[in-house]
């Protein structure tokens, strides 16, 4: 199992949601620790990151295999989350 590390951004932006969705992005971000390819690659000027879809919600992380750890980069929406 991975461990989940939030970056101070994707820290900010999740006490910022609403508690239900909260707790999506929780319990997915769980779930993704023990299979942390689950996601999509991305590509482009994101190349090495990977994307996670919750409802509309995109979480954009990072596998560091030497720590075993998914560095979670940045929560948001589709259309405003890869602009970052």
């Amino acid at each position: 199992m991975y461990k989940v590390v939030l970056g101070k951004d994707a820290a900010r932006t999740l006490e910022k949601l609403p508690v239900k969705m909260q707790r999506r992005i929780i319990s997915a971000l769980g779930r993704l620790s023990a299979n942390p390819l689950k996601g999509k690659r991305l590509r482009g000027g994101l190349e090495g990151l990977f994307s996670l879809r919750i409802g509309e919600m995109r979480v954009v992380y990072e596998i560091d295999s030497a720590r075993q750890a998914i560095v979670v980069h940045g929560i948001g929406s589709r259309g405003d989350i890869y602009k970052k």
